[in-house]
């Protein structure tokens, strides 16, 4: 099984437990490519959410008014959705970044469980 890396993150106000610490895995966000502003929601970027609604809505319209043809309008919509997977766990660090969340270490396991066992077991 391959390891992945995660970046563990955790409130830098709070004194609570470790258990609240946020992992997120480095590399293509599937979820992010797929579900794109409905991802974003889930996480709480609702500014993001709707960048990406918007950044749809005009792909969609700028292809209708420039005549593009039907597969052109495709394969840009999966440029933006293919960018939203690249860039999707780095975008949800910057906005965890912004609301005062720190970035406390790196954790590699092959899984997220194994992420979050080694992080509060203390194997960081």
């Amino acid at each position: 099984m391959a390891t992945k890396i995660y970046t563990v993150h955790m409130n830098g106000w709070s004194a609570s437990a470790d258990t609240d610490a946020i992992l997120i895995p480095e590399g293509f966000n599937v979820t992010a490519f797929l579900l794109g502003p409905f991802w974003a929601l889930w996480h709480c970027m609702w500014r993001t959410a709707i960048v990406l609604l918007l950044l749809a809505a005009l792909v969609s319209g700028g292809a209708m008014a420039a005549g593009l043809a039907d597969g052109a309008e495709l394969v840009l919509s999966l440029g933006v959705q293919a960018a939203t997977g690249l860039w999707g766990n780095d975008w949800r660090r910057h906005v965890l970044a912004r609301r005062g969340v720190l970035e406390r270490t790196a954790i590699a396991a092959p899984g997220y469980r194994d992420a979050e066992q080694r992080y509060l077991v203390g194997g960081a």
